[in-house]
């Protein structure tokens, strides 16, 4: 059997993990546009605040891919799938056929509709290691940086140019931060401890245009105000890399359909990771990504597996500042129950939302001690309602509710 994986992120890079355990002689190649090996991208702001070197983010080296008999073609761009012959073709105009082909191609970074944003030189967007080279470049070369998007990306990337010597001022369309992963009382707090090491903030801010003035970017907000910076950051979003499915006549939404065994609606082909869409929803989370790997890889090989879906959490380190957020935090039913533990000179501060007596949503921020096991609550269904007044108490072992 002949497969062939598209993408060599975590999920293209678990699904050949899973295919070679199940067929040891299979032939398995690896095709993507990186010039790297599979490294790992949450890891990223790491890199650019020079916490770690390039080589201390890679996942796998050319040694692995030779031991696990794994052919990874890098700089390599596939052009065209031909799903009679199944066949794929690259830009340079070579082809390979496969009996089964996994679409692992991930997502890019968002543009905002901001005048000038494709034109200007000196705005970028940050998710490879060469965009992390580049804008350290840019960084030893300035004194002040434009961040639009206050995410998790925007976030982490602002406290690495801070490291960096930068002055840091963070654009932010939603009137507080993280919106998706914190409440109200929880971005206050979190918005509190950012501005301590040095990042300045425009909340409920629209982005009009981006202009040069010399070696400065200008950008101006919809009401008015002016913002001028050496160089811009944008960090709006990702999107999933639909084109080559399109073309192909592969079924998409905003990503690429694909059921519980993460087959798409083409016979002999799969979809995983960022690009993936299943039952309405694209997580663009690592977890997720390396699971639904792991299961289209097993499938293609002959399993039977379902991905039943992931528990959404995602972190935030930066600078002592530790932030954990996962399930439904934004639910307006009236019969979830709330139960909150605030500690203002210690900075931290933990909500559970608990529905019927089972974990729904949890955050964590200052203190991230059995985050990992909430997830496991919530995930297993556990009822928790009997230690529901415990649960967030710091000496409370949530272990011995997983027994």
């Amino acid at each position: 059997m002949d497969y062939i994986i598209i993408g060599n992120g975590v999920a293209g890079t678990e699904a050949a993990k899973a295919i070679r355990q199940r067929a040891p002689s299979a032939e398995i190649k690896i095709f993507t546009q990186d010039h790297y090996t599979f490294y790992s991208r949450p890891r990223l702001p790491e890199l650019l605040a020079r916490e770690v070197g390039v080589e201390e983010i890679f996942v796998h080296n050319c040694e692995w891919y030779h031991k696990n008999k794994i052919q990874l073609y890098l700089n390599c761009t596939v052009k065209n799938i031909d799903t009679k012959n199944q066949k794929i073709t690259l830009v340079d105009k070579s082809n390979f056929t496969y009996n089964k082909l996994l679409l692992a191609l991930g997502s890019s970074s968002v543009l905002p509709p901001i005048e000038g944003i494709n034109t200007i030189e000196g705005v970028f967007t940050l998710r490879s290691v060469e965009d992390v080279l580049t804008i350290t470049k840019r960084a030893a070369l300035s004194k002040t940086v434009t961040l639009i998007g206050g995410g998790l990306l925007g976030l982490e990337s602002g406290n690495g140019l801070g490291k960096l010597g930068l002055s840091v001022t963070v654009v932010e369309f939603f009137d507080r931060l993280l919106p998706r992963q914190l409440d109200g009382e929880g971005s206050v707090i979190l918005q509190k401890q950012m501005e301590d090491i040095g990042l300045k903030f425009f909340l409920g801010a629209q982005s009009k245009s981006i202009k040069n003035s010399g070696s400065t970017k200008i950008l101006e907000l919809k009401d008015g105000r002016v913002i001028e910076s050496n160089f811009i950051l944008v960090s709006a979003g990702i999107k999933p890399n639909i084109t080559l499915a399109q073309e192909t006549g592969i079924s998409v939404n905003k990503g690429i359909l694909a059921n519980d065994h993460m087959e798409t609606n083409i016979t002999h082909i799969y979809a995983a990771g960022d690009v993936a869409e299943h039952k309405g929803r694209i997580y663009g989370i690592w977890p997720a990504a390396q699971r639904q790997g792991v299961i289209a890889g097993s499938n293609m090989a002959g399993g039977n597996e379902m991905y039943m879906g992931t528990v959404p959490s995602t972190s935030l380190k930066v600078a002592g500042i530790h932030l954990t957020s996962m399930g439904d935090i934004l639910t307006e039913d009236k019969t979830v129950e709330q139960v909150k533990v605030k500690n203002s000179s210690k900075n931290t501060y933990k909500k559970l939302f608990i529905k019927d007596g089972k974990l729904v949503g949890a955050i964590f921020l200052g203190d991230t001690k059995n985050a990992y096991e909430m997830g496991q609550l919530m995930e297993k269904k556990v009822d928790v309602s009997k230690y529901k007044e415990k649960i967030l108490e710091t000496d409370f072992d949530v272990k011995v509710m997983l027994q």
